[in-house]
């Protein structure tokens, strides 16, 4: 069995590889004490054996928790191959808008791939400070991922370094990667760095920037560290692994009768030297460590020999600490070979005779670049730890989306969901951010060679004409073992314990995080009084990361350029549970999964004038593992009352008064933007288990719940929304206008719980998570709504 409780996605990231990696070795005994550990067991316990307590030298880097992969043993899907981990690297675009949209991107990688880390990287001198501190501090508060920050010291002094990481720690953020930095602006890689150049500010090398970070702050940060597999470009030789520029071994030309012991001869003394240089590198890779570093991760390679051998020779002058390998899936050929002659990397004859022939269909270089790219993953995987294997590696995404999804699919670290139903996703999910392409402060790829890497738009173009597309990335989700709590924490330390929320911010949990921010406290265990204390206003609510839909225009275009009618308002509202508009302002994201269930229903719903912006089936003991509602690990139960919210006109919310007061199972509650209030079924203070699991050895979780007054306070935000993103994309006084105002003004938010989730739900074994379209408050909303049930079946 996998296990069946995960670390909370917050704090140092060190902390988080050693529960891993005593996860990881409890299972592999259990597979062993039942006989089926075997050959696999050695090659999927490779990365186990490092020492967790060896001090600084000894901590570990960036790890997520996937499945291991496809080809690491046979037996069962679930067991398959035991666990590695991952993680994205991100650089800030020069936008506020490009930023934006970069977070976006962030939620759903973070959403669909659970990283257990992303790091952002750092311009020269401190060129991207503001905006490496924005996306880090945004990304680790509203993602719910962490966020290895890069900082680098060339040309800064001690008391810039030092404010830098004063900010650092005032954002949250735990774990910072040290780098001395790219060399000058315009002298290249190995011409700007030279032996014995230092950076010019106040640490020389990266060593003494990570000796100051803990002189100033202790263990407070977790410290990582660059390696490089193929030597350092201020190394004479610039590579260890016979393939870097300059030590091709092949023959050919002029040379291919060269006497047989003149080039053994010649082969030597090429080893000799690299050695040497690599003797040295590794010197001032252990001065990194001795300084207090937790952990490495290395330049992308192409060559997996070269990375095996680094990793052995890493261990042979004692650096026992995990060294995560750089992976850059390849975009585009002419990109791909730019960057790896400009930062020296070497290219195995194997990969360009892949690639030579289809070097001008960008299309076909990304898919055999993913292919390459797994093939690397699995190999360094799989590989034992006495070879150089390690358990974990480190994608460098170039703000990219789609390569790094196709390759952990094709790893079956993460499921391919269900199809979605309507005619158009409307998703932005392949949309690129502003500035992709431009890495800074970058490990795998410097800020330097920003020009070298050639991105068109987002980089995600379609298949061309008689090549098949690949499956769609926006269907890829995680297993559901990998899920929490149906909702995704926040990475922030404050936030660690809380697992209980309000249903009301389910699909703007980023409002809800930024209005609860200045709790002391968090619910834990059971919701408490929500009246204190008090959630923020909603004029203090940050405009910097929120749903913005694009500009006036493009809202427009989404939202309706004149309706006329509530019948135009409504079909919208259709249109978006039916996929055909991407978002609307009370949900930031399409449909969720649990809902396609009920989709059509909503549909009809909302076109007889029942406008949904939160629903749920009803759930009866469905397994922990069901692939749309577990969530909480293995070997639980999970289980969920009815639930709908929606706008509905004075009229029809006196029909669906009328409907809960004949149904005694059902509570009502309901308030329009003046206040008035309609409850049916209520008792005073009444909070409510929306959603609950049941574990072996823990307590009851119950991490959503209504609480009557969360309701009032979502219900503000709620009507102010119908101005902020919708009334105000029109004139005064227009019938557009007026439209909308007499919506927001006359309309109820109206939310009804259905309590008997046994009747409600089928009786069979998926208990109801098959068919959805259930009875009780669906079957009565229909009816209220003049929908027949059987024109929904």
């Amino acid at each position: 069995m996998l296990a069946t409780h995960h670390p909370a996605p917050m704090g140092k990231i060190i902390d988080k590889i050693h529960r891993l990696r005593r996860q990881r070795r409890r299972r592999l005994e259990r597979l062993s004490a039942g006989g089926s550990a075997g050959a696999g067991a050695g090659a999927i316990g490779q990365g186990v054996a490092h020492d967790d307590t060896n001090g600084p030298g000894g901590q570990a880097y960036a790890v997520a928790h996937g499945q291991a992969g496809r080809h690491t043993r046979e037996g069962d899907a679930g067991e398959r191959g035991g666990r590695f981990y991952y993680s994205f690297e991100f650089f800030p675009p020069k936008t506020e808008a490009g930023l934006d949209n970069l977070l976006s991107r962030i939620d759903r990688m973070a959403t669909r791939l659970d990283p257990l880390f992303v790091d952002v990287t750092w311009g020269e001198a401190g060129s991207t400070s503001a905006r490496t501190l924005a996306l880090a501090g945004h990304a680790q508060r509203f993602c719910g991922v962490d966020v290895l920050m890069h900082l680098t010291c060339t040309g800064l002094t001690r008391e810039q370094i030092a404010a830098h990481l004063r900010a650092a720690r005032s954002c949250g953020i735990t774990n910072v990667l040290a780098l001395r930095g790219d060399p000058p602006r315009g002298r290249g890689m190995a011409g700007g760095w030279t032996p014995g150049s230092v950076s010019g500010g106040g640490c020389d090398r990266a060593a003494d920037l990570v000796g100051l970070i803990r002189a100033l702050h202790g263990d407070h940060f977790c410290v990582a560290v660059a390696g490089h597999p193929e030597g350092h470009p201020a190394s004479r030789g610039l590579g260890m692994g016979g393939g870097g520029r300059g030590r091709g071994r092949g023959g050919g030309g002029k040379h291919a009768n060269v006497d047989a012991d003149a080039d053994a001869d010649a082969d030597a003394d090429a080893d000799a030297d690299m050695d040497a240089d690599m003797d040295a590198e590794l010197a001032h890779l252990r001065d990194k460590m001795d300084a207090g570093a937790d952990f490495i991760v290395t330049q992308f390679f192409y060559d997996t020999a070269v990375f095996l051998r680094y990793v052995r020779r890493c261990r042979e002058h004692g650096i026992r600490c995990p060294i995560l390998p750089g992976i850059m899936p390849i975009q585009s050929y002419h990109s791909f070979r730019r960057m790896t002659d400009y930062c020296g990397v070497s290219v195995p004859p194997a990969v360009l005779e892949r690639l030579e022939p289809v070097r001008d269909d960008d299309e076909a270089v990304k898919e055999i670049g993913c292919e390459i790219a797994t093939e690397i993953c699995e190999t360094i995987l799989q590989a034992p730890e006495a070879e150089g294997g390690v358990d974990g590696v480190h994608f460098y995404t170039l703000n990219l989306e789609r390569s790094v999804t196709r390759i952990l699919l094709s790893m079956e670290a993460i499921d391919h969901g269900p199809p979605r139903d309507g005619g158009g996703s409307g998703s932005r999910d392949d949309a690129g951010a502003e500035g992709e392409g431009e890495p800074a402060g970058n490990v795998g790829a410097s800020s330097a060679a920003a020009a070298l890497i050639d991105e068109k738009g987002d980089g995600e173009s379609a298949a061309p004409e008689g090549r098949p597309r690949s499956v769609s990335i926006s269907k890829a989700r995680l297993p559901p073992t990998r899920r929490q709590f149906p909702w995704r924490q926040s990475a922030m330390d404050s936030r660690s314990k809380e697992d209980v929320r309000p249903i009301n911010w389910a699909n703007r949990p980023k409002s809800y995080v930024m209005r609860t921010d200045d709790w002391d406290e968090f619910p834990n265990g059971r919701w408490g009084d929500s009246s204190s204390p008090a959630f923020g206003e909603i004029s203090d609510v940050p405009h910097f990361y929120n749903f913005t839909g694009g500009s006036d225009d493009d809202r427009r275009a989404m939202l309706g350029s004149s309706p006329m009618s509530p019948g135009d308002v409504y079909e919208l509202f259709a249109r978006y549970v039916e996929n055909k508009v991407p978002h609307i302002p009370w949900c930031e994201t399409p449909l969720q999964p649990e809902s396609y269930l009920i989709q059509s229903q909503l549909a009809s719903l909302n076109r007889a004038g029942f406008l949904t912006i939160n629903s749920q089936p009803p759930i009866n003991s469905v397994p922990s593992t069901h692939p749309t509602f577990g969530w909480g690990g293995a070997g639980g139960y999970i289980y969920q009352k009815a639930y709908c919210e929606c706008f509905a006109s004075p009229e029809n919310a006196e029909k669906l008064v009328a409907m809960v007061t004949e149904n005694p199972s059902m509570n009502l509650y309901a308030v329009s933007n003046l206040g008035r209030e309609l409850t049916v079924g209520v008792d005073e203070g009444g909070i409510t288990a929306l959603t609950w699991g049941v574990f072996p050895n823990r307590e009851i979780l119950q991490p959503t719940i209504f609480d009557p007054k969360a309701f009032l306070v979502w219900a503000e935000e709620a009507f102010s929304l119908w101005t902020s993103m919708w009334l105000n994309l029109y004139d005064f006084g227009t019938p557009s206008y007026e439209l909308i105002e007499t919506i927001r003004d006359t309309y109820y938010l109206v939310a009804i719980i259905d309590n008997d989730y046994i009747a409600s739900s089928s009786s069979g074994g998926t208990g109801g998570a098959d068919d959805g379209a259930g009875n009780g408050l669906w079957e009565a909303l229909l009816k209220v709504g003049g929908v027949g049930v059987d024109q929904e079946q």
